[in-house]
């Protein structure tokens, strides 16, 4: 209720009515309490610590070496430090004194870092922290070690932010130390991230990441340090090449999402070492550099992972420029299929080993034909995403090709999955020739769909197959029990 008391109240011969004096009197008790429990939440605060010193189990009793090793366990440096202010070096400081100068004498917890812009970290412009302040004296704790950061400011307005720039300025005095770096950062604030004057540069795994895909091109601005990095890893979330200033010749591990089809081409070239590279919602060529007439020849690649591409001729692009004679691991996921570049680039692939595809519309008769060439492989995923006829038309002509001593010659694990339903009346051929009877088959099915769908009769094959001896399981892919295990417990009695 709102006091309608006057700061001055004259009522009774220019002195204040009895309400409005006592009033007074309490505000005058009040501030005097409040005083009084400060003066009590100090001191009780140096009691805490001086109490915390006294049951002190840790250091009295171990050398600061095996103390400090304790510390690191405890709060051991991760990517993203949004966690609990529990699982954080500033907990370890807030104990004691004495644990404070440990932890703050101990470079490694101060190695890792998440800074956050958008209301998600812990360390974000809504908590209260003088944020600035706290980033630099974390950082300078870790002395010279390597710095693992994550900073996200996806979520800046468009105006300037003095805190913001502060936090920028101080990352770039700590550049020298840069190692492990992810930047969420709308891509008009690129060029800020360019480091200090030091000579050198130590970056070895860089993330950059733009999240609003409707930005127009004029608005990216160029990630270019003074000294020029050397990566070996490098992440790039709707961020081209042509914004992307670092040295490509050492990259081994390489990640990309939408972007254009010519400027994947464009970074394979550019990375003559590069062993995994994995291909996201690949859109068609933003005309910025040349579709390659010849094939890439890339030695060293042995894991390559195509995923969500739903052009075909984007698809195509990528096959019909790439050789890649090492190829061990193939993971093709939720993309078209333009069989003819497909079969054209198996045909370079004499070490694959696994291949990894799922499917929303397979085509039956087609994929076999897709698998032929690739004589070499040891492990096969198929994953449908489809009706039950196309699935049980399609493990049918799966099976009939497998029937062939040529048909994949070198196979010693299957895996099978498909969302809605599972071709339990074709499963059995698999084992039907002497050359396949070693062979290892994990069926993927929901709970609820075995029970469902698998009849008496098919349940009683599968029994049969496993007294024969054969290696078949049947796993729900949400708990990973193997639904046949009771099965096979009972032929172990």
């Amino acid at each position: 209720m709102k006091v309608l008391r006057p700061e001055q109240c004259t009522v009774l011969d220019d002195k204040p009515c009895a309400a409005c004096a006592e009033d007074t009197e309490l505000e005058k008790e009040k501030k005097e309490l409040e005083i009084r429990i400060e003066e009590i939440d100090l001191r009780r605060r140096a009691l805490r610590t001086v109490m915390n010193e006294n049951h002190d189990r840790l250091i009295p009793r171990f050398p600061l070496e095996i103390a400090s090793h304790i510390f690191i366990q405890y709060a051991p440096p991760s990517a993203l430090l949004d966690k609990d202010d529990r699982g954080t070096p500033l907990y370890l400081g807030a104990v004691c004194q004495k644990w404070r100068q440990l932890a703050w004498a101990t470079p490694q917890l101060w190695t890792s870092l998440f800074i956050g812009f958008c209301g998600r970290g812990r360390y974000n412009c809504s908590n209260g922290f003088d944020l600035p302040q706290l980033i630099g004296g974390w950082l300078e704790r870790s002395a010279s070690l390597p710095l693992t950061i994550g900073f996200d400011g996806s979520e800046l307005v468009h105006r300037d932010s003095v805190v913001y720039h502060e936090v920028i300025n101080i990352l770039n005095k700590q550049s020298a130390k840069w190692y492990d770096m992810h930047f969420n950062l709308p891509p008009c604030h690129l060029h800020h991230l360019h480091g200090s004057d030091s000579p050198g540069n130590i970056l070895h795994r860089l993330v950059l990441c733009n999240r609003r895909p409707s930005i127009r091109d004029s608005d990216f601005s160029t990630f270019s340090m003074k000294s020029k990095p050397s990566p070996t890893d490098l992440t790039l979330l709707m961020v081209g090449l042509r914004h992307v200033d670092i040295i490509w010749k050492n990259l081994t591990v390489a990640s990309v999402d939408y972007i254009g089809v010519d400027e994947c081409l464009e970074l394979i070239q550019r990375a003559p070492l590069l062993e995994n590279l994995s291909l996201n919602k690949i859109h068609a060529s933003s005309h910025l550099f040349p579709i390659p007439n010849t094939r890439i020849i890339r030695p060293h690649l042995h894991s390559l992972e195509l995923s969500k591409i739903v052009e075909e001729t984007v698809v195509a692009n990528i096959f019909d420029s790439l050789c890649l004679p090492s190829l061990e691991q193939w993971i093709h996921d939720q993309s078209s299929l333009p069989l003819k570049s497909m079969i054209s680039f198996g045909g370079y692939l004499s070490c694959l080993k696994i291949f990894k595809i799922t499917m929303n519309e397979p085509d039956s008769h087609r994929v076999p034909r897709l698998l032929c060439p690739l004589s070499s492989l040891e492990f096969l995923s198929i994953e449908l995403r489809t009706t039950c006829i196309q699935s049980d038309e399609f493990l049918s002509v799966l099976c009939a090709s497998a029937q062939s001593p040529l048909f994949l010659p070198q196979l010693q694990s299957l895996e099978f999955a498909c969302e809605f339903h599972t071709p339990w009346n074709s499963l059995h051929q698999i084992f039907t020739l002497p050359h396949r009877q070693f062979l290892k088959v994990k069926i993927k099915t929901l709970i609820r769909l075995l029970l469902r769908g698998i009849q008496d009769e098919n349940m009683k094959i599968l029994q049969e197959l496993l007294e024969k001896g054969f290696d078949l399981s049947i796993v729900d892919p949400d708990s990973r029990i193997d639904l046949l295990r009771p099965y096979k417990e009972a032929q172990d009695l």
